[in-house]
C-alpha cells in the first residue's frame, strides 16, 4: 500500500472513531453525583433533523462544532420533526422566565456544559469549569450572605455558612489555612410564609430551615438579584449560568444571526448563537456595575442604566472621576483577573479577598524584589492550553509565566529578559510592566514597605452611596399592597477620596466607609408591626432598627477593605493621609494634636453634630474609629479593622514633618527614629525658628 493512501485510510479511521463518539450515547456520573448524558439523536436515537428548521444558525464556537449536534447541550428529541415533541424535553431551567432556550443555567448544568468530560469529571481540576462555578463565589454568594447575616446578628462568626443552595467540597484536599470551608449551607428563610412563596418542592416534602431573621428575607428578595443565575434586571439582557458570561447581548435584546426560527423582533435573546470565550469588560459591568446610576421599578433597587447604541455603559456617580489607569490602557477585565478568581478554583470561600488570587505585585513586584516566576514545563500545561483561545500569542513550554498568590501560572504575563510583558487576551497587544523595584523613589519609605497595599496610594477615590434605606411592606397583603415586598429606594452616588483602614490581609488598603444603614417596617397601613418573634434579634414595635454584630460593634455603621479600581500612576499627597482624620476614620471635623502623643487628650470635633444634638453619640455620622482607637463601625472581613490608637498616633506623628518635608523623597523618612531625635535636637530647633521667621 502507498504511504499516502495509508495515510487517508488512517485518518478515515480516526475521523469514523471521532464521529461515533458523538453518536453513541453514553451515561456517566459527573462530581454532582447526577447521572449525565450525551445523546445527540435523543433520547430516541437515529439522525437530528435541528437543522432542517435551524437552517442558517452560527455554529456556536470551534470547540462546539456543529458535529456533535444539538442535543449534546440542549437536550429535547433531535429526531422528531414535531416541534413540541423535539422540544419537549430541552434542557432548560423553568424558573429563569427566559423559555427554553438556556441549559447552562446553574440549576441544570450537570446535564449540559457539567457532563463527564466536557467542562466535568476531568483528573486536571483546572478543566472542571462547571464544577467550579458552582462553589464560586459568583455561584454561591458566601461572601455577601455571611456578611450581611454576621454585621446584622445572623450569626456570631465572620466564616460563611450559608450558599444560595447547599453545596459541598469533595473533590480533594481542601485549604482551610487558605480560608477554605468543606461545605455551605442553604440559606434559611425567614419565616414559614415566606419558604411557602418560594416553594417548589411536591407537596409534603420538608420544609425548609427557618431563621426568623429578617436579614435572610433581604438577601433573599433584594441581594439575590446579583447572582449569576439571577434574570436580568427589566431593561438590560443577559443569560444565566455559563451563559451570564459567555454570551453577548445586543443593547435592545435582537437577535443579529441567520437563523430563521428565532424571532429577530423578539428582545431577550443572545446577539449570535455563538459563545464568547474571552469576555470584553462591558460583559463584566452588566452585573458589576454597583455604583452606576439609580433606575427603580416595582421589584428591583439595584443600579443598573441602560447601555447606550453602542452598548457602552455610563461612567458611575456624580461628575467624572478620572479612569482606572489599566481600563485607560485599553486592558479588559480579564487581562488581570484568572479564570481562577473569576470562575474559582474548586474551593469554597468565605469572602472575596480570599478568592481572588491576582494582586499588584504579582505584575508589579514590589520595592524589594521582581514578581515571581514559573517556567512552563510540558505542552499540556493551563497555561499553554488556555493560551490557544488568545489572539495574537501563544504560550509555549520554556516561557516564564508570572505566579499569582495561589502559585497558579498567569497565562498572560511572562517574563522576557529583565522585562515582564502583559498580553491582551482578546487583542495580543504586547505592554511592557513598570516594576516597583526599578522605580527609583515612592517605594522605598521603610514605615511603608509590607505595612501598605499598593491602592492605599495609586487609588483616586472610592464611591459613597447615600440615603440607602429599605422599607418592608408586611401584613398579610391587605391594603393594596403585597405582603414582604421590599419598597424601591433612590440613592445617589458620590466619589470622595479613600479613607485607609487594615484590610483583612493586614495591610493598610482603601475603606469603603458606607453610611449609616436602617430598616423600616410597615404594615399596608403604615403602622408598625411585630415582625420576628423571639427567635429574632428585637421583638414588639419598632420602626427604625440598628443592629449590633457579635463582637459588639453597630453592624449599621459598617466598613470594607475594598480594591476600588480607580488606580493611577500618581499617587495622593503625604499630607492627605497624616494630616487628615478622614482618612484615618475619625471624620470630617477639627483634630486638634496635644502634647502627650498617647493621644488620650487629643481633641476631636466633628464637622456635622447632628448626633450630639440628639443625644443619640457625641460622634459624627462618618466616624468609624475614635481619636483613642476605639472602633465604633462594625467590619465583616477577617482580620479588617480601623486603625487603633498606636497607628493612629504614629501616622499623625509623621504629620509633624510634613510642613516642611512634603517630598516622598526626603531622606528624613529613610530613618524616623533617627529623624525623631534629630527633631529634639537644638540645631533642629533653630533651624526650624529660622525657616518659620522667613515665612
Amino acid at each position: 500500500m502507498v504511504p499516502s493512501l495509508k495515510l487517508k485510510l488512517t485518518l478515515a479511521v480516526a475521523l469514523l472513531i471521532c464521529l461515533t463518539a458523538f453518536t453513541v450515547s453514553t451515561r456517566a456520573e459527573n462530581s454532582f453525583g447526577i447521572p449525565s448524558f450525551v445523546a445527540p439523536g435523543g433520547p430516541t436515537g437515529g439522525e437530528e433533523r435541528c437543522l432542517q428548521c435551524h437552517q442558517g444558525i452560527e455554529e456556536i464556537s470551534r470547540s462546539h462544532p456543529l458535529q456533535m449536534g444539538c442535543t449534546a447541550c440542549h437536550g429535547g428529541n433531535g429526531a422528531s420533526e414535531d416541534k413540541d415533541e423535539a422540544h419537549a424535553t430541552l434542557i432548560h431551567d423553568p424558573k429563569a422566565g427566559t423559555g427554553k432556550r438556556n441549559p447552562s443555567s446553574l440549576k441544570v448544568v450537570h446535564l449540559s456544559c457539567g457532563q463527564a468530560q466536557c467542562h466535568s469529571g476531568h483528573p486536571d481540576e483546572s478543566r472542571n469549569h462547571a464544577d467550579h462555578v458552582r462553589k464560586s463565589m459568583m455561584g454561591n454568594l458566601a461572601g455577601m450572605i455571611s456578611g450581611l447575616r454576621y454585621q446584622w446578628g445572623g450569626q456570631p462568626g465572620k466564616e460563611a455558612q450559608y450558599g444560595i443552595y447547599s453545596v459541598e467540597d469533595t473533590d480533594g484536599v481542601i485549604p482551610e489555612s487558605a480560608g477554605a470551608l468543606h461545605r455551605l449551607e442553604e440559606l434559611p428563610y425567614f419565616n414559614p410564609y415566606h419558604w411557602r412563596q418560594h416553594q417548589t418542592a411536591p407537596q409534603g416534602a420538608p420544609r425548609k430551615k427557618i431563621s426568623n431573621h429578617i436579614g435572610d428575607h433581604v438577601l433573599r428578595e433584594r441581594c439575590f438579584q446579583c447572582h449569576i443565575d439571577s434574570p436580568p434586571p427589566p431593561g438590560e439582557f443577559r443569560s444565566q449560568g455559563c451563559a451570564a458570561c459567555h454570551f453577548s447581548y445586543h443593547p435592545e435584546g435582537k437577535y443579529l444571526g441567520r437563523d430563521p426560527m428565532i424571532d429577530n423582533t423578539q428582545p431577550g435573546h443572545p446577539a449570535y448563537h455563538r459563545i464568547t470565550v474571552l469576555p470584553s469588560s462591558n460583559l463584566c459591568l452588566q452585573c458589576h456595575k454597583s455604583f452606576l446610576s439609580q433606575m427603580t421599578t416595582e421589584k428591583f433597587s439595584v443600579p443598573f442604566p441602560r447601555r447606550d447604541r453602542q452598548g457602552k455603559l455610563p461612567f458611575p456617580g456624580s461628575g467624572q472621576p478620572r479612569m482606572d489607569v489599566h481600563l485607560e490602557r485599553g486592558m479588559d477585565c480579564i487581562d488581570c483577573h484568572t479564570q481562577s478568581d473569576i470562575m474559582g478554583d474548586g474551593n469554597i470561600y468565605s469572602r472575596q479577598f480570599q478568592a481572588v488570587e491576582i494582586r499588584c505585585e504579582t505584575c508589579h513586584g514590589d520595592s524589594q524584589s521582581y514578581p515571581r516566576t514559573s517556567k512552563i514545563q510540558n505542552s499540556q500545561d493551563p497555561a499553554v492550553r488556555s493560551s490557544r483561545h488568545y489572539k495574537g500569542f501563544r504560550n509555549k513550554v520554556g516561557d516564564a509565566m508570572a505566579v499569582s498568590a495561589h502559585n497558579r501560572k498567569l497565562t498572560n504575563v511572562k517574563a522576557k529578559g529583565k522585562q515582564f510583558i502583559a498580553y491582551s487576551k482578546r487583542t495580543g497587544k504586547a505592554r511592557l510592566i513598570p516594576l516597583a523595584k526599578d522605580q527609583r523613589w515612592g517605594h522605598n519609605i521603610p514605615g511603608h514597605q509590607g505595612k501598605l497595599a499598593c491602592t492605599a496610594c495609586h487609588s483616586q477615590w472610592v464611591p459613597r452611596c447615600q440615603g440607602c434605606h429599605m422599607t418592608l411592606t408586611s401584613g398579610k397583603g391587605d391594603g393594596g399592597k403585597p405582603a414582604g415586598v421590599w419598597n424601591p429606594y433612590q440613592f445617589t452616588m458620590t466619589h470622595e477620596q479613600p479613607a485607609l483602614m487594615v484590610g483583612p490581609r493586614g495591610k493598610v488598603v482603601p475603606m469603603l466607609a458606607q453610611p449609616l444603614h436602617t430598616l423600616t417596617v410597615l404594615d399596608p397601613r403604615d403602622k408598625k408591626v411585630p415582625v420576628i418573634d423571639d427567635h429574632g434579634d428585637s421583638r414588639g414595635d419598632y420602626r427604625q432598627w440598628e443592629f449590633t454584630n457579635a463582637a459588639g460593634y453597630s453592624g449599621s455603621n459598617l466598613v470594607y477593605g475594598t480594591q476600588p479600581h480607580s488606580v493611577s500612576k500618581h499617587v495622593r499627597s503625604c499630607e492627605s493621609c497624616h494630616l487628615s482624620p478622614q482618612t484615618l476614620g475619625l471624620g470630617e471635623g477639627d483634630l486638634r494634636i496635644k502634647h502627650k502623643t498617647s493621644g488620650r487628650h487629643d481633641q476631636f470635633n466633628p464637622l456635622v453634630r447632628t448626633n450630639r444634638v440628639l443625644n443619640k453619640s457625641k460622634y459624627g455620622p462618618r466616624t468609624k474609629v475614635t481619636q483613642q482607637g476605639q472602633a465604633i463601625a462594625g467590619a465583616g472581613q477577617p482580620g479588617a479593622r480601623p486603625f487603633n490608637q498606636e497607628e493612629i498616633t504614629r501616622i499623625l506623628k509623621v504629620g509633624n514633618c510634613i510642613p516642611c518635608h512634603s517630598r516622598y523623597s526626603d531622606r528624613i523618612y529613610l530613618d524616623m527614629e533617627k529623624s525623631y531625635q534629630f527633631a529634639n535636637n537644638i540645631k533642629h530647633r533653630r533651624l526650624r525658628e529660622k525657616i518659620l521667621r522667613k515665612r
